[in-house]
C-alpha cells in the first residue's frame, strides 16, 4: 500500500480529472426529501444534527469505507466528513448563515474538494449548486463553516437532536465527542436523542429499500450454494477454502460483505459468531455456514448447516429436523398486528422445551433444548444486517425480518442453524429470495449434484 509522501502537492494542484460519483446510488431525491420531512416532523422543537462517518474511523482497520447508515438513509451522501442539519420552522436559515432564505430548512455540509488528496482517495462530491441539483438538498455548504452557523442558530433555539450514544462506552464514541464540542461553542444547547424516531422511519421499507434487499438476498443465496458444493467435496478442505468461494459469488456479482462470514464445523459450529474459518473440516462433522451480501447498500442474512461429504447421522438428522421444524411453525404461526420479536422468539424456544429431545450441558446434565438456543430468533433486516427497531412492539407491515432458529450443542460438537429473511405483510411473512433448500433429503441430494 502506497503512503502519501510529506511533500504532496498544494491542493492547487490537480491530478484526478474523473467527474466524483452520483449521490443517492440510483434512488430518486423524493424519496431522501420524504424521510429528512418524516424526521422534521417527529421532532418539530428543535434543530437536528446527524454527522456522516469519517475515512478515518476505517483507516485503522482493513475495512473499506462505508458511510454510516443513518447519514445515508437520510441523503444518500457517501463522501467522508459530512453533516446533515435540519431546522425547526421556528428558526431562520440566516440566523446561522446570512446568504440562505430564511425558511430554508436543510443543509448539507461537505469538505471542500481536495485535488491533491483526490489523487490517493478518488472524486469527492463537494459543496456547491451542481451538488445541491444531484442531491436535492437546497443548500451543500462547507464543513468548515458548520460550527459558526450551529452557534448561531442555537442561540435561535438551543434544543438540539442528534444520534446520542448509550453504554458503558458512551463516552468513547465519535457521537460524544461531537456533543462535547457542540457545548463548548453552545454553553446553552440541550440535546435530544432522535434515535427511536429515525429508527421507526427506518423500519418500514420503501419499494426501492424492498428491491435492494431481494438482490443483496439472492447474490447470499449464490453464496450458499458455493460453499455447499465445497462443502459435498468431502474431509480435509479447509472452512477458509470455502469462505473464499462465498466472497468470489459475492464480488463476481458486484457485492461485498454484510459482514464477516462464518464458516464454522464441528465444535466451531457451535460458537455464535466464529469468524476465524482456518481449521480443517472433517468427515461426519456439521458445517454451519452464515453469510451475508451488501448490494445497494442493503444487506442480505442467510445460514444453513451442511454435513461434511454430504450425508448427515441420525443424530444430526433429528437435532436438524428440530431446527426446521421451529423455523417452519415460526413462519406459519406468525399472528400479523400482534407478534413481536420477543413474542416470536419465546414461543420458538417454547416449543424447543417442549421437544421430547435432550442433550447433555457442559457439565453433564441432561438439558432440554431449549437451553441450546441462546439467541433470539429474529432481528430487522436492512441497510445494516441487525437493523434498528425496537423489539417490543408488533413488527409493522413493510419490514424486513430474519427467522433463525438455532441448536448449539457442544458436548456433541454440533451446531444448527437454519436462518431465511422474510417481508412482513398484512397477511403474514414472506420469504425473501430464490429458493434454497432447507429439507434435509434434499440439501444431500443437492451435495451429491454438486461435488467439486
Amino acid at each position: 500500500m502506497t503512503i502519501p509522501p510529506a511533500d504532496t502537492p498544494s491542493p492547487e494542484t490537480r491530478l484526478a480529472v474523473a467527474e466524483p460519483p452520483k449521490p443517492l446510488d440510483g434512488f430518486a431525491p423524493e424519496e431522501f426529501q420524504a424521510r429528512r420531512k418524516a424526521l422534521r416532523a417527529a421532532c418539530p422543537d428543535g434543530l437536528i444534527l446527524i454527522r456522516g462517518t469519517t475515512e478515518d474511523e476505517v483507516s485503522a482497520s482493513a475495512a473499506t469505507y462505508r458511510q454510516n447508515s443513518a447519514f445515508f438513509y437520510l441523503t444518500g451522501v457517501d463522501t467522508p466528513g459530512a453533516y446533515l442539519v435540519l431546522l425547526p420552522e421556528s428558526v431562520p436559515a440566516n440566523a446561522g448563515m446570512r446568504d440562505l432564505a430564511p425558511d430554508l430548512r436543510e443543509i448539507l455540509f461537505l469538505p471542500a474538494r481536495n485535488p491533491s488528496g483526490e489523487t490517493w482517495t478518488g472524486p469527492k462530491l463537494g459543496p456547491g449548486e451542481e451538488t445541491e441539483k444531484l442531491t436535492g438538498i437546497p443548500k451543500v455548504a462547507e464543513a468548515g463553516g458548520l460550527w459558526n452557523a450551529l452557534t448561531g442558530w442555537l442561540r435561535r433555539n438551543p434544543l438540539l437532536y442528534t444520534l446520542t450514544p448509550y453504554g458503558e462506552r458512551a463516552k468513547l464514541t465519535r457521537e460524544y465527542a461531537l456533543m462535547q464540542k457542540i457545548a463548548d461553542v453552545a454553553p446553552a444547547v440541550q440535546f435530544r436523542d432522535c434515535s427511536l424516531a429515525l429508527g421507526q422511519q427506518r423500519v418500514v421499507k420503501s419499494p426501492t429499500e424492498l428491491e435492494r434487499i431481494r438482490q443483496a438476498i439472492a447474490i447470499t443465496a449464490e453464496g450458499q450454494r458455493a460453499a455447499r458444493a465445497f462443502i459435498a467435496a468431502g474431509a480435509g478442505k479447509w472452512e477458509y477454502e470455502a469462505e473464499a468461494r462465498v466472497f468470489e459469488a459475492f464480488r463476481s456479482r458486484g457485492a461485498t460483505l454484510a459482514f464477516a462470514s462464518i464458516v464454522g464445523a464441528g465444535q466451531r459450529g457451535t460458537v455464535l459468531h466464529y469468524e476465524h474459518n482456518q481449521e480443517q473440516m472433517q468427515d461426519g462433522e456439521l458445517v454451519v455456514v452464515d453469510i451475508g451480501a451488501r448490494w445497494g447498500h442493503y444487506c442480505g442474512d442467510l445460514t444453513r448447516t451442511y454435513p461434511v461429504g454430504g450425508v448427515f447421522s441420525s443424530r444430526q438428522r433429528e437435532i436438524y429436523s428440530l431446527v426446521r421444524e421451529a423455523h417452519e411453525r415460526a413462519v406459519a404461526g406468525y399472528r400479523p398486528g400482534e407478534d413481536t420479536l420477543k413474542s416470536l422468539s419465546d414461543r420458538c424456544k417454547e416449543f424447543l422445551k417442549n421437544s421430547p429431545l435432550r442433550a447433555k450441558d457442559a457439565d453433564g446434565a441432561e438439558q432440554t433444548m431449549d437451553v441450546f438456543m441462546p439467541h433470539s430468533l429474529s432481528h430487522y433486516l436492512g441497510l445494516d444486517v441487525h437493523d434498528v427497531g425496537d423489539p417490543l412492539p408488533p413488527i409493522p407491515p413493510g419490514s424486513v425480518i430474519t427467522v433463525e432458529p438455532g441448536i448449539y450443542i457442544p458436548s456433541e460438537g454440533i451446531g444448527v442453524r437454519i436462518e431465511d429473511d422474510y417481508l412482513v405483510t398484512p397477511a403474514g411473512l414472506e420469504r425473501l429470495g430464490p429458493p434454497l433448500e432447507t429439507d434435509p433429503d434434499a440439501i444431500e441430494a443437492a451435495m451429491r449434484r454438486t461435488e467439486l
